[in-house]
C-alpha cells in the first residue's frame, strides 16, 4: 500500500520526470547517475534543436523508406 502511494505521488509530480518502474531503473537513476528528467527541446540552443529535429526526421524517413522498399521487393 505504501509503495502504491509513493508511486502515485511520483506520478502526480511533473510530467517531464521519468518514473522508475522497477528497482533496476531506480538504482540507475539514484546511484549510477542516469537523468530522471526528459530533455526539453525548447530550452536547448537553436542549433542543437535544429540538429535534433533533423536527426529525428532522418530516422523517421529512413524507417518509412525501409518499409516501402521492403513491401515493394518482397
Amino acid at each position: 500500500m505504501k509503495e502504491k502511494e509513493e508511486w502515485e505521488k511520483e506520478e502526480s509530480s511533473a510530467s517531464s520526470t521519468v518514473v522508475s518502474f522497477n528497482e533496476a531503473t531506480d538504482h540507475y537513476q539514484k546511484i549510477m547517475g542516469v537523468p530522471s528528467q526528459r530533455a526539453d527541446l525548447k530550452s536547448m540552443p537553436k542549433a542543437l534543436r535544429w540538429f535534433s529535429y533533423f536527426f529525428y526526421t532522418v530516422i523517421v524517413l529512413g524507417a518509412i523508406l525501409f518499409l516501402v522498399s521492403w513491401f515493394i521487393y518482397r
